[in-house]
């Protein structure tokens, strides 16, 4: 009797702090009390399942009225921002539920160096609750496999608060972050399937690097700046033309024309987008098409690897000699000319479609409105030459080549540690004038002074057996293929 008197006293008290709730703490007690009866069991059972709905309902009606919040696509640019941001928070390494990667996005350290293989964690699948500026905000991330193998992301971004500046304060913050992590670099943005990837941003090349003509250069340049002057796209708009440019960039292998596209991309801040035709769909390149922003540089490298026919709508390979060779192809002609200048295609946007065989392309691709411009690349002459030699051998804060001692200097294996202005130039025309013109790519060329970085004098001296070399290795090469084609027509003649 002692103890049910107590009993009573102690839910008379519960009931006083928690009205109400009595008849729950009366069908709880025997159960506290080391009694548990199939009445008490049953109780427990239909609290723990009412309880469970009336959390869920109350975390959604918190969420309701009291909190704001934003979803971030992972498809766009506000996603890495916003990883990039959390990333290089405490709270990310402390989440129970992470993904941890090699973080090939290091920037590299003043003395050129970068800590190897670092890691990156991000938290994932879960809540994870971090203080900002003395508000409580709550990061979801979501990670599910779609259909087709890819993964999709779903990033929800929330505080306990109804003021929805302050999430656009802290985006702005990741924006800030974000900005500044790719600072003097150029956004390089490569497709996965039909939605677009940011790639290790690259950085900006000055475009007095790209050696090749000078007047092709100018040309481009001067082209460029002109359509991207702000009052340009009124004056597109007032004549009712669309507003973008289209570049058509041919030449051999090496010529620069990758190089020369990332290096005006720089120029002008602009974001790259590289495409690879041969590994899209129809309905991939539209969606890509569709996502390209306003002011951009969509660069659609090698577009000779294959070619798009007209009737069929099929892509078929081009072999190394030029000669078309049919396969199963998934982008049409159609598609691709209507996403270059199509009713919908976007404005804004600069194309720059590369090619090393500008006759295998066909008419209404590279016709002005698609390609506006055409500029060939060529091999290199004498002055392609010598800017080629003195770029490399030219000092700067960590060049190889020093100019404060003697003009003779030189160490025992050829090696020059000294070298005058005066003489690099003379040096410089001599190196023109020992290379045939218009037989070697620009490429080619830097290749063989990066072996010889280090001696001017040693590049001069063996640039002769060098150009034997590469002939006696283009014969060879040429015989192999010409034995092969030989094989090849002797299997398909009947």
């Amino acid at each position: 009797m002692a103890s049910l008197g107590k009993a009573s006293e102690q839910i008379v008290l519960l009931d006083f702090l928690y009205p109400g709730l009595a008849p729950v703490f009366s069908s709880l007690w025997p159960l506290f009390n080391g009694v548990s009866g199939i009445y008490t069991r049953l109780n427990c059972g239909l609290l723990i399942l009412v309880g469970r709905y009336a959390v869920g309902y109350l975390e959604a009606l918190l969420e309701a009225y009291f909190t704001s919040k934003i979803d971030v696509s992972y498809r766009d640019e506000v996603y890495d921002m916003l990883i990039l941001w959390v990333c290089s928070q405490p709270f990310a390494h402390s989440a129970r539920a992470s993904v941890v990667e090699v973080d090939v996005k290091l920037p590299t350290h003043a003395n050129g160096s970068v800590d190897k293989k670092q890691l990156r964690y991000s938290p994932c699948n879960g809540h994870s609750y971090f203080w900002y500026r003395r508000n409580l905000f709550r990061f979801t991330r979501n990670r599910s496999q779609e259909p087709f193998g890819s993964m999709r992301e779903e990033v929800t971004l929330s505080y306990f608060g109804r003021n929805p500046s302050v999430l656009r304060e802290l985006l702005s913050e990741c924006r800030r972050h974000y900005m500044g992590f790719i600072e003097n670099k150029t956004c390089v943005f490569e497709h996965v399937d039909d939605r677009w990837k940011s790639s290790i941003p690259k950085s900006k090349r000055d475009v007095t690097t790209v050696v090749i003509g000078e007047d092709v250069k100018k040309e481009v340049i001067d082209d460029l700046a002109e359509f991207l002057d702000p009052q340009m796209k009124l004056w597109y708009s007032e004549r009712s033309i669309p507003y973008r440019r289209g570049y058509l960039v041919h030449g051999l292998p090496g010529t620069g024309k990758s190089s020369f596209s990332l290096s005006i991309a720089g120029q002008f801040d602009l974001d790259l987008y590289v495409l690879s035709i041969p590994s899209l769909s129809d309905r991939a390149l539209k969606a890509l098409f569709d996502e390209l922003p306003q002011r951009c540089v969509v660069l659609l490298e090698d577009v000779d690897a294959v070619g798009l026919d007209r009737s069929q709508g099929v892509v078929t390979d081009a072999s190394s000699d030029g000669r078309p060779k049919r396969s199963a192809g998934k982008v049409s002609l159609s598609t691709l000319l209507n996403v270059l200048d199509g009713i919908s295609s976007s404005e804004g946007r600069v194309s720059i479609m590369t090619t090393n065989h500008i006759e295998h392309l066909d008419r209404a691709l590279i016709r002005p409105g698609r390609a506006d411009k055409r500029v060939e690349f060529k091999l290199t002459d004498k002055d392609m030459i010598s800017q080629l030699f003195l770029f490399i051998y030219s000092s700067g804060p960590s060049g190889l080549t020093q100019r404060d001692g003697s003009e003779n200097s030189a160490s025992g294996d050829g090696k020059v540690n000294v070298t005058q202005d005066d003489e690099l130039g003379q040096l410089a025309e001599v190196f023109a004038a020992k290379i045939p013109e218009f037989e070697f790519s620009p490429a080619d060329i830097m290749s063989f002074l990066l072996v010889n970085k280090q001696s001017p004098r040693r590049a001069v001296a063996d640039v002769g057996a060098w150009i034997e070399e590469i002939r006696e290795e283009r014969m060879r090469l040429s015989r192999t293929s010409s034995w092969e084609l030989s094989d090849e027509d002797k299997v398909n003649d009947p």
